[in-house]
């Protein structure tokens, strides 16, 4: 009788082992198939540009005066080099003939831009759909350019004509279309570099912060911004916070220090004193020399004393608040 439960518990033992061993190597195997997906999306994003996230910046003003500069690039063009036979009319007609294209021009991105656009939702948007899109502008502006034509010229309809129109605007409009697409890129570039660089000046808040003080019983949760200070006595902190204007004071066990170490994310608080912590936000003044140096707080006048050792710091700091 023996034999058999030997027997019996070694083959659980194996079904466990190859079960464990089993399910170790489909999670070595998922983990490699993340590395191949994700390697593969590398690959493509290099590959393929036009896969690349795409967002214009800047503000409605600076959209219409990018319009009016597009129209006027667009006249200047046609006027300067007379191309498509332009420069067999006469000097007035090109004129306004050329300055006619840079109205339609205008007029046709101010519909676009101004009224089509804010309809559309424009979330994922990418490098290639951007320039789809521009395609669908500039053929915009090239079937309505036909049109100017044929009204000026007074010729019949010719789907070959239009073709031909719709092409000369899209391969004009590239120039210009071109110089935007660079400089925005070159713009969320810096917009880029300045999100991701952290300096010793840079403003950091956390969302909230929850202050224990060392002591796991207390269980505050404050923003941040609105802590104008703190300060110790004994085993005790006062957290002074500020909320449309009133101040209010929540006292807990624990210590200073505690404190400090879970408010260190947020770089505005400084350790003025042994006893106190501000939040530079609230300061208006900082008076006296180092032997009795004084920060003065906005609001309620309070002054808060400045250790001799930390002098120098408060000083720095404020100046840069």
């Amino acid at each position: 009788d023996f034999i058999p439960v030997v027997k019996a518990r070694v083959t659980q033992e194996e079904l466990s082992l190859r079960q464990w061993t089993e399910c170790g190597l489909l999670k070595q195997f998922f983990q490699l198939e993340r590395k191949i997906h994700s390697f593969v999306c590398d690959i493509v994003f290099m590959v393929n540009p036009f896969s690349r996230p795409y967002r214009e910046t800047g503000t409605k003003k600076g959209t219409f005066l990018k319009i009016i500069s597009f129209g006027f690039f667009i006249f200047l063009f046609l006027f300067v080099f007379k191309p498509f036979g332009i420069y067999e009319l006469e000097p007035l007609r090109q004129f306004l003939l050329t300055l006619g294209f840079g109205f339609i021009t205008t007029f046709v991105l101010l519909v676009f831009k101004f009224l089509i656009e804010p309809a559309i939702t424009r979330n994922k948007w990418t490098l290639g759909k951007n320039i789809l899109w521009d395609i669908l502008i500039a053929s915009s502006i090239g079937i309505a350019n036909y049109f100017y034509i044929s009204i000026i010229f007074k010729i019949d309809f010719h789907i070959l004509y239009l073709l031909y129109s719709v092409w000369t605007a899209i391969l004009v409009g590239s120039i210009p279309v071109t110089i935007i697409y660079f400089i925005t890129y070159n713009k969320m570039y810096r917009i880029a570099l300045k999100e991701v660089s952290i300096t010793d000046d840079q403003t950091i808040w956390e969302e909230e912060v929850r202050i224990t003080a060392g002591y796991q019983k207390n269980d505050l949760h404050l923003n941040p911004k609105r802590i104008i200070y703190l300060c110790s006595n004994d085993n005790y902190v006062t957290i002074v916070t500020n909320k449309e204007g009133n101040q209010s004071r929540v006292t807990i066990r624990g210590t200073l220090k505690s404190a400090e170490n879970e408010l260190k994310k947020n770089s505005r608080f400084i350790r003025c004193h042994k006893c106190y912590i501000v939040n530079l936000d609230y300061v208006e003044k900082v008076t006296g020399n180092v032997q009795s140096m004084k920060i003065r707080l906005s609001g309620s006048g309070t002054d808060i004393p400045v250790a001799r050792s930390r002098a120098s710091e408060v000083v720095k700091r404020a100046a840069k608040r």
